[in-house]
C-alpha cells in the first residue's frame, strides 16, 4: 500500500481484511510520514519566513523598548516637578495652598495665550505666503513650533491632549505649512521673473526649514532655474519658437545675477543677500515677531512664559563667506548642463523653422536681451571667465539649423529642376512638339517686338533679358524657362540668406547708454557669416556637380531613360551653359555684396563657371559623337550614290574653266593652247557639304564651342578623305576624274583643315598621293598652278555658303587675304552689290545692313565664324592681292550680334 493512499483508508474494511501486525505496521508507515510532512513544514516555514519571524521578534522588543522609555521619561517629568515645588518652598511668603491656586491661575492664563497665539498663526503665514514673504512665514512656523513643545513640557504631553486637546489639532493644521511653504519657494525659484529679493528669501526660508548648507542652497536654486529652462523650451504652448528662446536666454543670465546676488555680493550686502537676510533674523527673540502681530501686547508681555519671550529660535550656524571653489565647480557643471540641454531641446525646436527668415527673426529677438550693468564684474568676481550665452551655445546651433535649411532648399530646388528637366526632355523629343529644340530656326528667324527694347537707354533692361540676344546665343523660350524656374527656386532661400547675412548692424543712438551697448550681443550677431557663406558655396558646388552627373547618367548616356538622346545633349548644353548667366541667384551662391565695390566676383564661382562650360562642351560632344551616323548618311546618300569612277562628264567638264596657255616648241615658236582645269568643287560633294550645313543650321553653329565644331569638321573631312583614299586605291579613274577628285580633297583641305592638324593633314596627302598615281607628271605640272588658284577661289566664294564649317578663319583669311569692300567703296572703287552675294568673288559675308547706324561705329569687315568663343581682333596681315595692312576683321554672327549690343543698341 502506497503512501497516496492513507488518506482514503476504511478502517472497518482495514481490520476486515488485514491481521494486527500488518495494522501496526501500517500505523508506523503513517506516524513516520506525518512526522516526515512536520519536518518538511517546519524548514519550508524557516527558509521562507526567517526574515518575517525576525523582524516580528524585533517589533515586539521595540514595543517594549519604547514603552520603557515613555514611562522613563513621564517619570522623569514627575520628578522634576516635585523638585521644583520642593526648592520653592523656603521662598514663600504665603500659605503654600494660596502660592499654589495662584501659579495655577497663572499657568492656566499662560496656555490660553500661547493657545491663542497659535489659533492666530495660520491666519499670518497665509497672508505671508501670498505677499510671497516666505522668510517671515517660515519664522512663524518655527515660533508656533516652539509654542507647542512649550506647552507640551509644562504641561505634560497626556494631560495636555486630555484637558486642551485643541492644541493638537491646531498643531495639525500648522504642520502642514512646512511642505506648503517648500512648495512655494520651489514655485517662486521656478518663476521666469523672480526677482533677486524673492529669490534670497525663499532660500533663507529653506535654510531654516530645512537646515540647508549654502551648497545644497545653491543646487536647489540651479535646479529650479534649470526646470524653469526645461518648462519654457519643452512646453506645448502656442508662444512662438523666437519667443521661448528669448525667454531661455533671459533666464540664463537672470540665474547668474542670482547667483551673484545670493550668494556672492549685492548691494551693500557682501556675501550675497542670503547671508545677510540670515544675519538679521538670527539673534531675533520669539517674543520680538509677536509684537509685530496684530495680537494685544499687554497680554503678551504679562502671561506669555518667560522661555517663549526671551527664546531665539533663528539661531543658525551660518559661514561667514561661500567657497569660492564650490560656487566656481557649480557654475561650471552647470553651464555643462546649459550645453547639453541646449543642444538637445534647442535643436528640436529650431526644427520647427523651415525658412531662412525665421532664423534670423530668432536672432533679432535673442541678441535684444540687455545684459545686466554689472555683467562683467559679475564674471570678474566668480573668477570665470566672461561668457557669452549667445555666441557659446545658442549661435553654433542658429548656425547648424541655418546649414540644414540650405541643404534642403537646394535639394527641393535641385528636384525640381530635375523634375522640370525630364518633363521638358520628353516634351521635346515627341515628333509633333510645336516648339523643337534640335531645329530652332522656328525661334531664331521670327522677327518679334521684344527683339529690340523700345528705350534704348542705359537702364532699358539687362541685357540677358533680350529676346535678341537670347536668339543670338540660342537659348530657347524652353532653355530660359527652365533657367527662370531654376532661379525662382533659388531666389526664395537666398532673399532670405541675403537679409540674415549681410542686414546692416544696428547702430547705438546717442540716447542709448554707451556702457550697455558695449555689451550688447548685436556685435555678435553676424559671427557666423563666413562660415554660413562657405557652407552655402560648398553645397552649391556640390548641388552643381550632382546635376551634371545627373545629366551625365540618365540624360545624355548609351541608352538615357528620359527623351533622346541627340535631341538631350543639345537641349542640356545650352542649359548648361546658360546657367551662369541666365540665373542670378545662382551666382549670387559664389558672391559677396560690398557696398564698397559692388560685386566681387569668387574664386570658387569662376571654377563653377568653367567647370558648366566645360560640361556644356562635353555635352556637346555627345551630340557630336551622335551626329557621326548623320554624316554617314549625307556620304551614301549624296557622294556613294554616284560611283566616283562613272561621274556624267558634264557634272565635271562643264563646270571647268578654261585656261590659254602659251607653249614653245622645238622651232622656238610660241603655240597657243586651251585647257579645261577644275574650277568648282563636284556636285556631290557640294550636295554633301550643303546637307551638313543645313543640319548645323538647325542648331545655330555660332553657338557651338569651338571644340566640338573641330570634332565635328574632323569627323566630316575624316570620311571624306577615307573615301577618296579608298575609291583612288580600288577605282580605276580616268585622268578628267582624277583631276576633279584631286581638286576636291585640296578644296576640303583648304577648307576645313587648319595647318596645325598633322593628322588630317598627313590622311589628306596620302588621299592625293593615291590619287596623282592616276595623273600624268606632265599633265599634271600643267594643271597644278591652276588646280591650286581656282582651289583659293572656290573657298573664297564658298565661304558663305560653307562657313560654318570653317574652323580657323583668321588662319585661312591670311591664306587667301580679306578684301574690305567699304574701303574700296571709299576709295572710289566699284563695290558688289548685295543681291549677287552668292556669286560674286572674295565676299566672305554680308555687307552692312541699310540702316542709319551712329556715328561711332567703326568701319567693319564681318567673316563667317561659328564659335562666338574664337571672337578677336585680328590685325590684318599685308596682301598685294587684298585689303590694306589697317584693316580690322571681326568674328562671324557673333561678332555681328556683338556689334549691334554694343555700337547700336548702347551699353545698358
Amino acid at each position: 500500500m502506497t503512501t497516496t493512499n492513507y488518506l482514503d483508508l476504511d478502517i472497518n474494511k482495514l481490520f476486515e481484511e488485514h491481521t494486527i501486525k500488518e495494522i501496526e505496521e501500517i500505523k508506523k508507515k503513517i506516524q513516520l510520514e506525518s512526522d516526515r510532512k512536520k519536518i518538511e513544514l517546519r524548514t519550508l516555514v524557516g527558509e521562507r519566513y526567517r526574515d518575517l519571524i525576525l523582524a516580528a521578534d524585533t517589533i515586539g522588543k521595540m514595543k517594549i523598548t519604547s514603552e520603557e522609555v515613555t514611562s522613563k521619561i513621564a517619570n522623569i517629568e514627575d520628578k522634576f516637578k516635585e523638585l521644583q515645588k520642593k526648592y520653592l518652598i523656603g521662598f514663600k511668603t504665603e500659605p503654600m495652598e494660596d502660592k499654589l491656586h495662584r501659579r495655577e491661575e497663572h499657568i492656566l492664563d499662560s496656555v490660553i495665550i500661547q493657545i491663542k497665539i497659535l489659533i492666530d498663526i495660520p491666519q499670518y503665514i497665509w497672508m505671508s505666503i501670498e505677499t510671497q514673504n516666505l522668510l517671515f512665514a517660515t519664522q512663524l512656523y518655527i515660533i508656533a513650533q516652539h509654542i507647542n513643545y512649550s506647552l507640551m513640557f509644562e504641561i505634560g504631553s497626556a494631560e495636555l491632549f486630555r484637558k486642551y486637546p485643541i492644541v493638537s489639532k491646531q498643531w495639525d493644521i500648522i504642520t502642514q505649512f512646512k511642505n506648503i511653504i517648500c512648495n512655494e519657494c520651489n514655485k517662486i525659484l521656478q518663476s521666469l521673473d523672480v526677482s533677486t529679493i524673492n529669490a534670497a528669501n525663499c532660500l533663507a526660508s529653506l535654510v531654516f526649514l530645512n537646515e540647508s548648507s549654502f551648497v545644497n542652497l545653491l543646487e536647489k536654486l540651479i535646479s529650479t532655474r534649470n526646470h524653469a529652462i526645461e518648462t519654457v523650451l519643452k512646453e506645448e504652448s502656442h508662444s512662438s519658437v523666437k519667443n521661448k528662446l528669448k525667454l531661455c536666454i533671459k533666464i540664463l543670465i537672470q540665474t547668474v545675477h542670482l547667483i551673484y546676488s545670493c550668494f556672492i555680493n549685492a548691494d551693500n550686502a557682501p556675501g550675497g543677500l542670503v547671508l545677510q537676510f540670515i544675519t538679521d533674523i538670527k539673534d531675533q527673540q520669539a517674543y520680538r515677531l509677536l509684537t509685530q502681530l496684530d495680537l494685544n501686547q499687554d497680554l503678551l508681555e504679562e502671561f506669555l512664559p518667560s522661555v517663549s519671550k526671551s527664546h531665539k529660535p533663528f539661531v543658525q550656524d551660518v559661514p561667514t563667506s561661500f567657497p569660492l571653489t564650490v560656487l566656481q565647480g557649480s557654475v561650471k557643471s552647470w553651464l555643462n548642463w546649459v550645453d547639453g540641454f541646449s543642444t538637445r531641446e534647442v535643436t528640436k525646436l529650431l526644427n520647427l523653422i523651415v525658412s531662412v527668415k525665421g532664423l534670423y527673426n530668432v536672432r533679432e529677438e535673442a541678441v535684444s536681451v540687455n545684459l545686466p550693468e554689472n555683467w562683467n564684474s559679475i564674471w570678474e568676481e566668480l573668477s570665470l571667465p566672461r561668457i557669452s550665452f549667445w555666441m557659446e551655445f545658442f549661435q553654433p546651433i542658429i548656425t547648424k539649423r541655418a546649414k540644414c535649411i540650405i541643404m534642403d532648399k537646394w535639394t527641393d530646388a535641385l528636384a525640381d529642376l530635375k523634375s522640370n528637366m525630364v518633363e521638358l526632355l520628353d516634351k521635346v523629343a515627341h515628333e509633333k512638339f510645336e516648339f523643337p529644340e534640335h531645329d530652332l530656326r522656328w525661334f531664331v528667324w521670327k522677327d518679334s517686338p521684344t527683339d529690340i527694347p523700345q528705350k534704348l537707354t542705359k537702364n532699358g533692361g539687362l541685357d540677358n533679358k533680350r529676346s535678341l540676344l537670347m536668339k543670338a546665343t540660342g537659348y530657347s523660350p524652353n532653355v530660359m524657362k527652365l533657367c527662370e524656374n531654376f532661379d525662382d527656386s533659388l531666389h526664395a532661400l537666398f532673399s532670405d540668406l541675403e537679409h540674415y547675412l549681410y542686414e546692416t548692424e544696428r547702430v547705438t543712438t546717442i540716447k542709448d547708454s554707451l556702457f550697455a551697448a558695449s555689451v550688447s550681443l548685436i556685435a555678435n550677431s553676424f559671427s557666423d557669416r563666413n562660415e554660413v557663406q562657405e557652407h552655402l558655396q560648398t553645397v552649391s558646388t556640390d548641388m552643381i556637380e550632382d546635376l551634371t552627373r545627373f545629366i551625365k547618367d540618365t540624360c545624355v548616356n548609351g541608352r538615357p531613360e528620359h527623351g533622346q538622346r541627340d535631341i538631350n545633349a543639345i537641349v542640356l548644353a545650352r542649359f548648361l551653359f546658360a546657367l551662369t548667366t541666365l540665373c542670378p541667384n545662382l551666382t549670387k551662391c559664389f558672391t559677396m555684396p560690398s557696398k564698397a565695390s559692388g560685386i566681387v566676383a569668387n574664386v570658387k564661382w569662376r571654377a563653377v563657371c568653367d567647370g558648366l562650360k566645360e560640361e556644356s562642351t562635353r555635352v556637346w560632344s555627345v551630340w557630336a559623337d551622335v551626329y557621326k551616323a548623320k554624316i554617314s548618311e549625307h556620304k551614301k546618300k549624296y557622294i556613294l550614290k554616284e560611283p566616283i569612277d562613272g561621274l556624267r562628264v558634264h557634272w565635271i567638264v562643264s563646270e571647268w574653266e578654261k585656261v590659254a596657255i602659251e607653249e614653245e616648241s622645238g622651232e622656238g615658236k610660241r603655240i597657243k593652247s586651251e585647257i579645261l582645269v577644275p574650277y568648282q568643287p563636284s556636285i556631290p560633294l557640294q550636295k554633301f557639304l550643303t546637307a551638313v550645313c543645313r543640319d548645323l543650321n538647325r542648331i545655330i553653329p555660332h553657338t557651338l564651342p569651338k571644340r566640338v565644331l573641330q570634332q565635328i569638321i574632323e569627323n566630316i573631312i575624316t570620311e571624306l578623305f577615307n573615301h577618296y583614299l579608298n575609291a583612288a586605291e580600288n577605282v580605276d579613274l580616268r585622268q578628267k576624274q582624277a583631276f576633279q577628285v584631286l581638286y576636291d580633297i585640296k578644296y576640303s583641305t583648304l577648307l576645313m583643315v587648319a595647318r596645325e592638324n598633322k593628322a588630317l593633314n598627313e590622311l589628306s596627302a596620302r588621299a592625293c598621293d593615291a590619287v596623282l598615281a592616276k595623273i600624268d607628271p606632265f599633265d599634271y605640272d600643267v594643271f597644278d598652278p591652276f588646280v591650286r588658284i581656282n582651289v583659293r577661289k572656290a573657298v573664297q566664294r564658298s565661304l558663305l555658303i560653307y562657313g560654318n564649317l570653317v574652323s580657323h578663319l583668321e588662319q585661312l583669311h591670311s591664306t587667301l587675304g580679306a578684301r574690305n569692300e567699304h574701303a574700296s567703296s571709299e576709295a572710289g572703287g566699284k563695290s558688289e552689290p548685295p543681291a549677287v552675294l552668292a556669286v560674286c568673288t572674295g565676299a566672305p559675308w554680308f555687307p552692312p545692313l541699310t540702316v542709319t547706324a551712329p556715328a561711332r561705329n567703326l568701319p567693319l569687315m564681318s567673316v563667317t565664324m561659328p564659335d562666338k568663343a574664337q571672337r578677336k581682333k585680328v590685325s590684318a596681315k599685308e596682301n598685294t592681292k587684298n585689303d590694306s595692312a589697317s584693316a580690322t576683321i571681326k568674328s562671324g554672327a557673333a561678332a555681328f550680334f556683338g556689334a549691334m549690343g554694343s555700337d547700336w543698341f548702347g551699353s545698358s
